[in-house]
């Protein structure tokens, strides 16, 4: 097992904090109070969410659970389609990692040969200046024989599917550095409409 370590996790511009365990890290960035952007990566997760309330699980090394949390100029509303942008970026990180065949099944799923490798979840609020966005992600990074089975459903892991090993602080970076600049690329669209 490749242990999550703050230093590892390169995200120029964000603060990126590393914890033991936590229920979730999208509900400990919704208690945040800070203005930064901040990038927060849990070893282990025992209340992970993803869509419709379905519970997100990973083992223990087994997986990059991660939230990052930043503040956008833009109103709350102008933020609608953007879990498919989201998803994209996440999938073109992978990708760049040597993952083969990352797709985006809509709205929030990361797939590769046809079974689930992550998921997506995203939660906005409004704030006095914008609005706050927590974009909440979890990847398969290692194959768990008995996860698919007892979900009813193919699973895919990045051990199988990446064309070489890749250490989870270079998942959690590389796709947190992704999904910002397209944040960032968000905010500016929407603002030059504006």
């Amino acid at each position: 097992m490749d242990p999550l370590l703050k230093g590892k996790i390169r995200v120029p511009g964000a603060e990126v904090r590393v914890i033991e365990r936590c229920g979730s890290t999208n509900a400990l960035l919704q208690e945040e109070k800070s203005p930064r952007t901040v990038v927060l990566a849990a070893e282990l997760q025992t209340a992970g969410r993803g869509r419709h309330g379905r519970r997100w699980r990973s083992a223990r090394g087994a997986g990059a659970t991660f939230s990052i949390r930043r503040r956008m100029s833009c109103e709350q509303r102008k933020l609608a389609g953007l879990s498919v942008a989201v998803g994209i970026r996440s999938a073109r990180a992978l990708r760049g990692l040597g993952a083969r065949g990352v797709t985006v099944k809509w709205p929030n799923d990361l797939m590769a040969r046809h079974c689930k490798l992550g998921g997506i979840l995203i939660e906005t609020r409004p704030s006095p200046d914008g609005s706050v966005v927590i974009v909440g992600i979890g990847i398969n990074c290692r194959t768990q024989p008995r996860l698919g089975a007892s979900l009813g459903r193919g699973i895919a892991a990045l051990d199988r599917v990446a064309r070489r090993p890749v250490s989870r602080n270079a998942v959690i970076g590389a796709v947190a550095r992704e999904v910002l600049a397209g944040l960032e690329a968000w905010e500016k669209a929407e603002n030059l409409r504006a």
